[in-house]
């Protein structure tokens, strides 16, 4: 936002008064007099593999924003399409904010059936059910004290688990399942979706009082196709990594580099990326050229159904094992025979 012809970003609080209702503190950022992370920033952007390209104006103008909210505790919501970088996002505000130290704990929310997410997120209690682990396990939340959690997929989070979420953001308090003690945390909130959440209020599919809760700084990351200053920058940068990485000197051809300039990428950095990481893998040329690029820009591609339905029983299962160590409770959660999911991991073993 502006205010008096400069960019600011506003963080508000509430401050409960018995008997006098509710208050209000707004604090307004200037963009302007924060260059205190501005060498930080630069040499997070350019180094290791959460590296950012950023030349056009509306990735400057996110930058600007990353470094005012970086300076504050302030939840921030991440928005934009698939695979326009909103975990690089979050992971670049946490490394230049004063919680750099601490840990930074992603957690994707729809990557968990329902029956697991809450254990995995707050934790659990021994014997809170059977098959768990001697002990209790902690949560993603309590391993990221001090830290930063990101919360990607937000929009998938059970209904019935926004609610601690939002005691979580409200309280500083966590309840390990299967407890009936809060134990008080201290933890950075970063969001991200590809949905509207507005409109999932609407529908009432995501509860209202926690949207703005975790819309107090949204940060709108633009597609691809909105910033196509930094899509030579991203070739280069991407066929400099494979080339490192498999030991090749591939170069790309002006004219593959030409329609990729001109394609209107659906899938964002994310489908760009793996191009370049397939044409460099698979061309045994001295240079890439035009052949190597797809036959039709419009042509997604998936992955064989039988395929895709393997990967995701196995990183289900994997997961839920991590989670509970006991085949017993996972072949439960997951609502088949433990003798199959035995056989299951012992083939993951293998691989």
């Amino acid at each position: 936002m502006t205010h008096q012809g400069e960019m600011v970003v506003y963080v508000w609080k509430e401050i409960h008064h018995p008997g006098d209702g509710v208050q209000y503190v707004l604090t307004l950022l200037n963009l302007s007099t924060i260059p205190s992370t501005g060498l930080a920033i630069d040499e997070s952007f350019n180094s290791g593999d959460n590296r950012l390209i950023m030349h056009s104006e509306s990735m400057q103008r996110v930058i600007k924003i990353i470094q005012a909210v970086s300076q504050v505790d302030s939840t921030v919501l991440l928005l934009g399409e698939s695979g326009v970088g909103k975990s690089a996002i979050a992971n670049m505000i946490h490394r230049i904010s004063n919680r750099a130290s601490k840990p930074f704990v992603a957690v994707n929310c729809g990557a968990l059936p329902e029956n697991l997410i809450e254990a995995e997120l707050f934790g659990y209690e021994h014997g809170s059910f059977t098959g768990g682990k001697k002990g209790g396990a902690t949560g993603l939340f309590e391993v990221a004290h001090e830290g930063t959690i990101f919360l990607d997929g937000i929009a998938e989070l059970p209904y019935r688990l926004q609610a601690k979420l939002l005691n979580v953001l409200q309280e500083n308090t966590i309840r390990k399942v299967g407890s009936t003690e809060n134990k008080k945390i201290n933890v950075r909130i970063i969001a991200a979706t590809n949905k509207d959440l507005s409109q999932l209020v609407k529908e009432k599919a995501f509860r209202e009082d926690l949207f703005y809760r975790l819309n107090v700084v949204p940060l709108t990351i633009p597609a691809l196709r909105e910033r196509k200053e930094d899509i030579p920058h991203l070739i280069n940068y991407f066929m400099s990594k494979y080339n490192k990485k498999y030991g090749l000197f591939m170069q790309l051809h002006p004219k593959v580099k030409d329609e990729f300039l001109h394609y209107h990428w659906p899938g964002n950095i994310r489908e760009l990326e793996n191009k370049i990481e397939r044409m460099v893998v698979t061309n045994s040329q001295e240079g890439l050229g035009k052949g190597d690029f797809p036959q039709s820009n419009d042509e997604l591609q998936f992955p064989p159904l039988k395929q895709a339905k393997k990967q995701l029983e196995k990183e289900l299962i994997q997961k839920a094992y991590r989670l509970y160590g006991n085949t017993y409770k996972v072949a439960e959660i997951l609502e088949v025979d433990q003798s199959t999911i035995v056989k299951k991991l012992k083939e993951y073993r293998k691989e």
